[in-house]
């Protein structure tokens, strides 16, 4: 059952599992039962409802979901308006507004995020190399849908291990480096997902959350490692609706078993005109993204549904069970039968 949150220590869950507030934020009711949440305190600058009234009634919390990796998750209307001035602690921060439109500011840099005309949504990186501040501003009745992350140093070093020169490790170096990349259309089925879970346990659902997460800040990594930045190529408006449509086609099914000579003769382009506009619309090649999405059905066959692996195969297109399990653990980290067995 969704409950106001007040942005400031609020307490709002969906997914059956009570939050806990931050240290930094004011206590919750002494009947709530510890949990895997924790709100961060955001402070209202501009709104006179601030300190006496909710100015979120929706999903407003902050998880850890482990040592160093810590989730924002964002599915509410504003109620009254404000400017929020949020703090931005040292580390890497990845957000996907998939729903409403945000404007915030960082480093004398403002920009607008959210869902296009088209659909489109361009992810945010942002790097805090010491604290600092990120101001958010909203108009009353805005809904905002957002999934964020912020990896802290230690987090990074661990996982990354990255130098200085260029690429990651200057980027990660530079303090109020900021980035934004085309998300893929498996980005943005993912922050999905990561905003509406199934019920379950909290150790599952941390489990759940992060390996979401790790697929996201891998994408928006792997533009700036590569240099394809969301602007690298300009998409016209014309060739951004055709990439929608391809994506529809391959989403749909539609296009299953075809060559991409036909899937290019279907958008009226050709096979490297195709190949270009899809990797800088969603950031990923045509056969990877098919490759993705069928995995991604058999994964949550698995987990939501109880398939058996031989049916997960078939979903995701292998005819050997032992060549899905190697696709799978390769993408996951876990086999098929594992996930399975933890529903």
């Amino acid at each position: 059952m969704r409950r106001p949150s007040r942005l400031c220590g609020g307490t709002t869950s969906v997914c059956d599992i009570p939050n806990t507030p931050h240290p930094e934020a004011r206590p919750a009711p002494a009947s709530r039962a510890a949990s895997i949440h924790e709100v961060r305190h955001y402070q209202g600058v501009a709104s006179p409802h601030a300190a006496s009234a909710p100015l979120l009634d929706g999903l407003c919390e902050v998880s850890a979901l482990s040592a160093g990796m810590w989730l924002r998750r964002v599915d509410a209307r504003d109620l009254h308006g404000a400017s929020v001035r949020m703090p931005l602690r040292p580390g890497l921060h990845v957000a996907l507004v998939v729903g409403g439109q945000v404007s915030v500011e960082a480093g004398g840099q403002r920009l607008r995020l959210g869902p296009d005309g088209e659909g489109a949504v361009r992810g945010l990186l942002l790097s805090a190399a010491s604290p600092d501040v990120v101001l958010r501003e909203s108009s009353r009745g805005d809904t905002e849908r957002t999934i964020a992350l912020h990896l802290e140093p230690p987090w990074l070093e661990r996982h990354l291990r990255v130098g200085d020169g260029p690429g990651v490790g200057g980027f990660i170096r530079r303090h109020l480096a900021l980035h934004t990349w085309q998300a893929s259309a498996r980005a943005l089925a993912l922050a999905a997902e990561m905003l509406r879970p199934p019920p379950m346990s909290p150790a599952l659902w941390r489990l759940y959350q992060a390996s979401r997460a790790l697929d996201i800040v891998v994408e928006a990594l792997g533009q700036v490692e590569g240099g394809q930045g969301g602007d690298a190529v300009a998409l016209s408006q014309r060739d951004r609706r055709r990439m929608a449509e391809v994506r529809a086609l391959l989403d749909g099914g539609q296009a299953d078993g075809w060559s991409l000579s036909d899937i290019a003769a279907r958008a009226c382009v050709s096979v490297n005109t195709l190949q270009r506009h899809f990797r800088a619309m969603w950031g990923t090649t045509v056969a990877q993204y098919q490759r993705d999405g069928r995995l991604d059905r058999a994964r949550l066959a698995l987990e939501r549904d109880g398939a058996s692996v031989a049916d997960a195969a078939w979903l995701a297109g292998y005819g050997s069970a032992a060549n899905f399990a190697t696709a799978f653990r390769r993408r996951y980290g876990v086999s098929p039968g594992q996930l399975r067995a933890r529903r």
